[in-house]
């Protein structure tokens, strides 16, 4: 069970001030991932705008968005899921919102890592675990799922991905995700989700890991 203190809850039209509450939460789990020094191309001090390039359209367009509130109406948690033929960033819209920005305050190589890597392998890399051809648009897709570290543990995540699974039931798609934290493998597949594919990615600045996972419609694939 949550905690009595915490309502988890759809948000059907999240605020700038959500947004932002989001985009703080993102970057403050994120210091430490394995990843995080590839993705923000060797900057880690740009951690803040690369959350923003990509959090914020997220949670006010292209995405459904659940949250884990306290009794003082804090975020805690939330989860963002890209329902079937809906992407991050591929509106002008959208890449206004802090993608440009970003973009501008990477080096030559990071914009190249970008466009060549996360741009174009990574999804290479999760459509061939899934056997799906662009499968974060043919999928129900879990782009961000955050938890504040001292409420890790207590069932929260459990709790919002439970809001979805009926969603995706009557939409009868497969679910999926990605993480590139190897702690987060067991609490996955303990939600029902499969553990189709693991690729250990190259960049400049360090290898890091990922993991694609996937959840039928209707409860897990084994």
């Amino acid at each position: 069970m949550t905690p009595a203190n915490i309502s988890v809850q759809q948000v059907r039209t999240p605020s700038e001030e959500l947004a932002e509450a989001a985009i703080q939460l993102y970057e403050s789990l994120m210091v430490d991932d394995p990843a995080t020094d590839a993705l923000t191309a060797g900057q880690p001090e740009l951690i803040g705008l690369m959350a923003r390039a990509m959090i914020k359209p997220s949670v006010l367009i292209a995405a459904e968005m659940y949250t884990a509130i306290d009794e003082n109406g804090v975020l805690v948690g939330f989860t963002l899921w890209l329902p079937p033929g809906s992407n991050v960033c591929t509106t002008e819209e959208q890449r206004q919102m802090g993608l440009y920005q970003f973009l501008a305050s990477l080096s030559e190589k990071g914009r190249e890592y970008y466009t060549n890597v996360l741009g174009q392998e990574f999804p290479r890399f999760i459509n061939a675990a899934l056997g799906i051809e662009n499968a974060k648009t043919a999928t129900y897709y879990c782009a961000y799922a955050m938890v504040r570290t001292d409420y890790q543990g207590k069932g929260i995540l459990k709790a919002l991905f439970e809001l979805v699974f009926p969603q995706a039931e009557r939409l009868g798609v497969m679910m999926a995700l990605a993480t590139t934290n190897g702690r987060n493998v067991a609490i996955y597949n303990k939600l029902g989700f499969a553990t189709r594919g693991y690729e250990t990615m190259q960049s400049p600045w360090g290898e890091w890991p990922a993991w694609v996972f996937s959840r039928s419609a209707t409860g897990s694939e084994k």
